[in-house]
């Protein structure tokens, strides 16, 4: 995978409420571990990279940090307290999500 920048091209939100996320587990099967994401909004992020190429990333944003460890690697990073701010993170490509059902 090159690393590269990117420039985000549009946002469009697709979820919001109490999701459930399932991250991939090193076994020889695919096996997942899953959680409560809380209160959430969860975004389709297109982006383009320095060489053109295009993509698409789910990005969830955890409205609520009230409860996180305050020592936690998000906090530290963005210099934030929980509570304060929506943290939002990408997904990875082996990550899945599961988003409130909302009739159109």
């Amino acid at each position: 995978m090159l690393l590269q920048k990117y420039t985000i091209e549009e946002v469009e939100q697709i979820g919001e409420g109490v999701n459930m996320v399932c991250h991939k587990l090193n076994y020889a099967y695919a096996v997942h571990f899953c959680h409560g994401g809380g209160s959430t909004k969860t975004f389709m992020v297109s982006m383009i990279g320095v060489d053109g190429t295009k993509v698409k990333a789910v990005s969830i944003c955890h409205k609520d940090t009230s409860l996180w460890n305050p020592k936690g690697l998000p906090f530290v990073v963005l210099n934030v307290k929980p509570g304060t701010t929506p943290i939002c993170h990408f997904l990875q490509d082996d990550q899945i999500a599961f988003l409130p059902y909302e009739e159109a």
